[in-house]
Parts: C-alpha cells; structure tokens; sequence
C-alpha cells in the first residue's frame, strides 16, 4: 500500500504549468514508471478527483487538489496575517501584493493583490517557483539556517534537474539580506522588481514571504530603502500575527500536497 501511495504521488509530482496535461507515456516517462501501473494509478487517481481525463490527450490534475491546497492555506494562516498587516503598506500604481509560502525547496504564491492599475506579472495563486529564484524565495531562505538553506537548494536542483545556481553569490545575497531585513530582487522576472520580507511561524522558522512587485520605473531608487523598511515592518506584523493564531502550533508542519497543484521549473 505505501509503495502505490508512492508512486501515485510521484504521478500527481510529473505535472507542471508547462505540461499540464500528460499522456500514459509520457508519465512514464518523467516518473520512470511502467506504463501499465500508470495507467492503473491514473485510473484510480481519476476515481478520486486527484486527476481529471482529458478527451484524446491524457490526464491532468483534478479538482480535490484544489480543495486540499485550500484546506492547508487556510489552516497555515499565512495569508490571513499578511492581509491583517498591510493597511499602512502603500504601493504605487502598477505595484502588487504578492505573498508566498515556503515548502521544502520551493516557494508557491498563495495570493496576489493588485490595485486599480494591474501589470503583467507571472506571479499567479497556485505557481510553484524554486525557492532561490524570486524575491519571495530568497528572503525565506535568508530566514533559514544557512546550511538549511543550501540544502534545500541543492535538493530542490537535484530532484528537478535544473542547474545549481552561483551557490557563492546566492550566499552572500541572502547574508545581506539577513542584515537587511528585506531583499530586492530584479532576477526573476524581466522589468520587474520585487522588495520582499520574510515571515516567521510560531516554530521560528519562515512560514513564507511578502513582497511588492510591479515594473522597474515604480520603483524610485531613492525610495528603495524606505519601501524595504516598510516591507520588513509589515512582515514583522504578519509574524507576530501568525504567531498568535490558537491553531498555529498544530499547523508548523505542511505536507506538500499544498506544493503539488502547480510548479515552475527553470530553464
């Protein structure tokens, strides 16, 4: 029975925003699996709302995803404290609150709020990004024991076959982050910026991330700094916040079917 559960889950791991829909074969192939016990998983997945068929082309993920990726967002409260604590946050037009949730190796975005202004983002609720590549990511590793955090980069590499990053400059980006008490990152995505801040669960550990991001020209150099000292103020507030919550002592631990709905892999 734990050797199916295993293999289901490798099956629901395979699929990402760039291939949502697979073919028997080619779950096979990314899982290393038999065809013929995919296609028994897949059939049994698709009885219980974890996969959906798709006419003529294969499966994708089903909709009891959805709902337990709600569950655990919900019960974690990381978005709750982050909306609770940017009243006083201001954005400029075209700048949006993102906020993302730290999951092994991987960030996932769990909400996104624009103003009357929204820009062309890649940020979107349910993206599952590498935790070293957008500014979400890397301020929640710079919370993290530095061999913790290296690890989980290394790790997250290593299982999606993408090339390490300069573990060299990441290290000394996150140990000024670590001073800082945010991070700007202008890597992840092109004519874009991001301030972000790093928020902590009732174990001292970063539950996630908030960020403001929107286009380079938004984001007056001279006002860098302060926008930062606000992001890491805010976050600060969202930690104590979380922090408080009566359930937060039950909820230190997130499985990583919140990390399955989506993923971005790096090029």
């Amino acid at each position: 029975m734990a050797a199916s559960v295993g293999k289901a889950a490798r099956i629901l791991r395979a699929f990402c925003p760039t291939l949502n829909v697979l073919s028997v074969r080619a779950l096979a192939d990314r899982t290393g699996l038999p065809r013929s016990t995919v296609h028994l998983l897949c059939r049994a997945l698709v009885s219980e709302g974890l996969l959906e068929v798709v006419p003529r082309a294969g499966y994708r993920l089903g909709p009891l995803l959805l709902e337990l990726g709600g569950l655990i967002i919900d019960r974690t409260g990381l978005v709750e404290a982050v909306e609770g604590s940017t009243p006083g946050l201001q954005r400029s037009a075209g700048q949006e609150l993102h906020v993302g949730q730290l999951v092994e190796g991987w960030v996932i975005y769990v909400h996104r709020q624009s103003g009357p202004i929204r820009v062309s983002m890649m940020n979107r609720v349910g993206m599952r990004v590498p935790v070293f590549m957008s500014g979400c990511g890397k301020i929640a590793l710079a919370a993290l024991d530095p061999e913790d955090a290296d690890q989980r980069v290394r790790r997250v590499c290593r299982q999606e076959q993408i090339s390490l990053p300069d573990m060299a400059a990441l290290a000394e980006e996150l140990a000024s982050a670590r001073i800082q008490g945010y991070l700007v990152c202008r890597s992840f995505q092109p004519r874009r910026t991001s301030v972000a801040a790093a928020v902590i669960g009732a174990d001292g550990q970063p539950a996630g991330a908030l960020s403001i991001a929107g286009p380079d020209s938004t984001f007056a150099p001279a006002r860098l700094a302060d926008l930062g000292r606000a992001v890491s103020e805010t976050a600060e507030i969202a930690s104590r916040r979380l922090q408080s919550r009566p359930s937060s002592a039950a909820a230190r631990s997130t499985p990583d079917v919140l990390a399955a709905p989506m993923r971005l892999v790096a090029g």
